[in-house]
């Protein structure tokens, strides 16, 4: 009897409690649904403004919409698990091929690798404002030097402009291929850097966009070995981007172009790019980019020291450079893919060139994927890369990689 008493009082004490709390404002202003069950045109935005990109978060399973339902926030991201046996003990987390060593050394061997710092965390604020819709979006990893965590977006999109940290314009979102391994075909233009956008969709399919890019140039030291010896170099004015866009229900191209005002000269280059629904289930990727001083935009050469060099004459002169993929895809069911990626970078030589420099890479692709529950997915991979260089020493490298990776 004594229990009951107690217990009755217990609750009305809570309930006295409960009555006197009140929801702070923003609780008041915000409700929680469910991305994938909810039918809203904010959520429809939402799955129509996420990346294509296979290494890009999917949408978020849980967000929240303001009472006047004009904004959406959402947060997500993934943890992914990644594993790999390297056949000859090569150390870059990812299948650099750039940074194949020339040379056999016996204290090189077979390697396997656990590694967890492929996960991702973003934020998302998508909204109906007087000027537009508006997007805002930050994603972050923990790639950097002892799993720091590094910023792979920031942006701002309002209407037709964008500013912020994000995929290049040059680059193409619908013809990335998806692979187990990081780091993807040498020959992609996959480059996150910081710009000012502007873009225009028009109904028939067509789009142009025109954008201000962060300029990066970088050169080897003069007959220094080793790719660390690489100096940054400054440039007055930001890289100019413009690239035109045709998209049709089974296919779409892409056709962007790049100028680089160098030291007294000119960088250019031009990237044609696209993809093609076969059947279904049969999809192809394809992308070549090519240019003089643009090393910086392919994905093998970025920050290697390739946009530009001093020739036998002590002057600044451009690297012209070739990098092209393609990639095929069978989509078996909806829960279940394969994948063959196939991708060439060339160097042009100059002359008196010293034989280190990088005259091409091969990089080979086979993968399947699972998605192995709602939010869970599988891959298994293999892959096989070389470079060669200009004095004809060649170096190879091989792997097995397997991904887990959950969404939330």
């Amino acid at each position: 009897m004594k229990r009951n008493k107690r217990t009755a009082a217990g609750v009305i004490c809570l309930l006295l409690v409960i009555s006197t709390v009140r929801a702070l404002p923003g609780q008041e202003r915000m409700k929680l649904v469910r991305s994938d069950t909810t039918s809203h045109s904010l959520i429809g935005l939402l799955r129509e403004s996420t990346s294509q990109v296979f290494h890009d978060p999917s949408p978020p399973r849980f967000v929240m919409i303001d009472k006047s339902e004009k904004f959406l926030f959402g947060m997500g991201g993934y943890v992914s698990c990644y594993a790999y046996y390297d056949g000859t003990g090569f150390l870059s987390r990812d299948m650099v091929t750039s940074l194949i060593p020339m040379e056999s050394s016996d204290l090189r061997s077979g390697r396997f690798n656990l590694d967890a710092s492929s996960s991702r965390l973003f934020f998302k604020l998508i909204g109906n404002t007087a000027v537009g819709k508006l997007q805002a979006y930050i994603e972050g990893g923990f790639t950097a030097r002892g799993n720091a965590f590094s910023l792979k977006h920031a942006y701002v999109e309002v209407r037709h402009i964008l500013i912020g940290q994000t995929w290049s314009n040059i680059m193409d979102l619908k013809a990335s291929p998806a692979t187990v391994d990081g780091e993807g075909p040498g020959g992609l233009n996959g480059l996150r850097q910081p710009q000012v956008r502007y873009g225009w969709d028009f109904v028939n399919g067509v789009s142009f966009h025109l954008s201000l890019e962060d300029p990066e140039v970088t050169m080897l030291q003069d007959l220094v070995t080793g790719t660390e010896d690489v100096i940054l170099m400054g440039q007055r004015f930001p890289d100019v981007i413009a690239s035109f866009g045709y998209d049709r229900e089974k296919w779409h191209m892409k056709v962007g172009g790049v100028m680089r005002f160098l030291e007294k000269q000119r960088g250019y280059g031009l990237a044609v790019s696209g993809h093609v629904n076969l059947s279904p289930r049969d999809v192809i990727m394809f992308q070549a980019t090519a240019g003089a001083g643009i090393g910086h935009y392919i994905q093998d050469l970025g920050g290697m020291g390739y946009d530009v060099y001093l020739d036998g004459n002590r002057d600044l002169d451009k690297f012209r450079v070739l990098g092209y993929y393609a990639a095929y895809e069978r989509h078996w069911s909806d829960r279940c893919f394969s994948g063959l990626v196939y991708s060439q970078v060339y160097v042009d030589p100059f002359e008196g060139a010293p034989g280190y420099l990088y005259k091409n890479t091969n990089y080979a692709a086979l993968n399947t994927f699972w998605q192995i529950y709602e939010h869970g997915l599988l891959g298994i991979e293999a892959v096989y890369g070389d470079r060669r260089n200009h004095d004809g020493k060649k170096g190879y490298t091989w792997r097995l990689n397997c991904m887990l990776r959950y969404n939330f």
